[in-house]
């Protein structure tokens, strides 16, 4: 039972944070930190400059520099092997996901790792093809939002997990994806669907307005609220027990497996909770400057 245990808490990873507002992406280096076990806390040197997307997954990361995915970390199941189209540039966006990667050219969505050959369960669908603009990575499932504001959903759906509501099929904002959940941000309200097996699908009345910033976790959301963080579902290595550092002036949130970033508008990250592998003691390269955050699995990965 202790190895069943484990393999739980290994999988259990998002990889994406919604964001109700778009800006124009600041360029930095990938700062990293925590499990390193398969080299995903040490990013490439060639992420030490230029970066304007940063996505952490299980346990590897990905990087958007001049419209080229950088990978590193866990190397199996060819997720390391960036599609060639998308080594030539114009890449727009990445998400890393438990397995799998995805990345977004001229409206397309492209993958791969695990089960993301032709035919298989996690390949991009044919609605996918063009006309898209975001992208989220979960455990076995993907999502996608397209410029209607449609939420598109495609994966293993054992779980709920591609049963997308009718008010997620337009006029989304901004999408992320967890294990077996996914959530969307609408004019500021949180949707949400899935398992609901332990809450994180009970969006509380006042994630229901006012909303800028949510993040799928394992079991858990988070979100951001006039600057400060809340959160509901799964609390069992105190995901939802809030430190008082983001009680306000928090401008982004990112939940990985069992513990969550915080972005502060000063260029802070700020973490708690589940520490197993030191993903939550923020480096001090991490204590100002930073532009964007994302939790993976057991380590995370901002830019700066």
């Amino acid at each position: 039972m202790r190895l069943l245990a484990l393999s739980i808490a290994l999988i259990a990873t998002a990889a994406s944070t919604a964001t109700g507002a778009s800006a124009a992406p600041a360029t930095g280096q990938v700062v990293a930190w925590g499990s390193n076990y398969y080299g995903q806390s040490t990013p490439p040197a060639t992420t030490a400059d230029g970066v304007t997307m940063v996505s952490a997954g299980l346990a590897h990361g990905l990087a958007l520099k001049n419209g080229v995915p950088i990978h590193w970390g866990d190397s199996s199941e060819d997720k390391a092997f960036v599609p060639i189209d998308l080594r030539r540039g114009g890449v727009t966006e990445v998400a890393a996901g438990n397995h799998q990667s995805l990345a977004i050219k001229n409206g397309k969505v492209w993958s791969w790792g695990r089960y993301t050959g032709p035919g298989q369960v996690l390949a991009p669908p044919p609605e996918t093809q063009s006309g898209i603009t975001h992208v989220a990575a979960g455990y076995l499932h993907n999502l996608a939002l397209d410029t209607d504001g449609k939420v598109i959903a495609w994966g293993m759906g054992n779980h709920g997990e591609l049963k997308v509501p009718l008010e997620a099929q337009s006029g989304v904002d901004a999408i992320s994806a967890g294990m077996y959940f996914s959530v969307a941000l609408k004019d500021g309200e949180v949707l949400c669907w899935g398992p609901n097996n332990f809450g994180e699908c009970d969006v509380p009345e006042e994630a229901k307005s006012g909303v800028t910033s949510v993040s799928a976790g394992a079991s858990f959301t988070v979100a951001v609220k006039n600057g400060r963080v809340i959160g509901w579902g799964n609390n069992a290595y105190h995901q939802l027990d809030m430190p008082i550092e983001v009680d306000d002036h928090v401008v982004a949130v990112s939940a990985g497996s069992q513990h969550s970033l915080a972005l502060k508008d000063n260029g802070e990250v700020i973490a708690w909770w589940h520490n197993h592998s030191g993903q939550s003691d923020v480096p001090v390269t991490a204590k100002s400057g930073v532009t964007a955050i994302s939790a993976g699995g057991y380590f995370n990965a901002v830019l700066k």
